[in-house]
């Protein structure tokens, strides 16, 4: 296995490369569409359709926007939690789809890069729904580790034998600081999260947002990012919160303990 790192629209898309396949480890942007080709194309010299196996950590549009575009091309298949599809249902969900398409762009924006296309479907149909602790299709020796907090159905793939852990969005880390992801929406369950990810003892730590961590305790950084739970929200923070409370996995199950507890 050789884990490639290619940078795309506003993240680090990883494809870990097998002679029997590829795997794309998460879904990227539809921005990152044409980039995901060219490398196959290009640089592993290998058809698109070697991708046996498209994973979608999460649905904000960075990390799922080019799945659905590479399946109806290619016939890729995605492969996220058993739940995603209830983070942008009905008419709240389609609210919260265009208010993080338009914070996707915010970060492109700030981050100087050239506005490309970015809204993508709403509506994942993964063909496999995955469950905590779960392996991978195709691909055994990566292990599905179910971590809420960022959103209600967050993932991260976890290789046992070589320490490698691709954590999505629950780790950002920048010029040698460690930062919380935009937004943290479930706060007892990122704090869970950070406790199982630092027990499976990572040694790597792959990361779409920030520089990737070689470390001989992971534990340690996961712990820290558990304080950080705990500082009062900045400004940034606040205002990003208040973009994205309209999921129906948010405010739905408030509605119901507040009527029947």
């Amino acid at each position: 296995m050789k884990i490639h790192k290619i940078k795309g629209y506003i993240n680090s898309i990883f494809i870990a490369e097998y002679d029997h396949g590829l795997l794309l480890m998460d879904g990227g942007s539809p921005a990152d569409v044409e980039l995901i080709e060219d490398f196959c194309k290009n640089t592993l010299r290998r058809d698109v359709r070697d991708i046996k196996l498209s994973v979608v950590s999460h649905m904000h549009p960075d990390h799922s926007g080019a799945a659905p575009i590479l399946r109806k091309k290619y016939g890729i298949k995605i492969a996220a939690f058993h739940n995603i599809d209830r983070w942008y249902c009905g008419p709240s969900g389609w609210l919260q789809h265009k208010l993080d398409c338009f914070m996707a762009q915010i970060v492109a924006w700030r981050n100087k890069t050239k506005i490309r296309k970015v809204f993508s479907k709403r509506i994942t149909s993964p063909d496999f729904l995955l469950q905590d602790g779960q392996a991978l299709p195709f691909f055994s020796e990566w292990t599905v580790i179910y971590t809420p907090g960022h959103t209600s159905h967050d993932i991260a793939l976890f290789h046992k034998e070589k320490r490698i852990l691709y954590c999505g969005d629950s780790i950002i880390h920048i010029k040698n600081k460690f930062y919380l992801p935009l937004p943290v929406i479930f706060k007892k369950k990122m704090k869970k999260s950070y406790q199982k990810l630092g027990s499976l003892k990572a040694t790597t730590i792959l990361l779409p947002h920030g520089s990737d961590i070689k470390t001989n305790n992971s534990q340690e950084i996961f712990s820290y990012m558990e304080k950080l739970l705990e500082e009062p929200p900045n400004r940034i923070r606040r205002r990003v919160h208040i973009f994205s409370v309209w999921s129906p996995d948010i405010w739905k199950p408030s509605i119901k303990k507040f009527l029947f507890t």
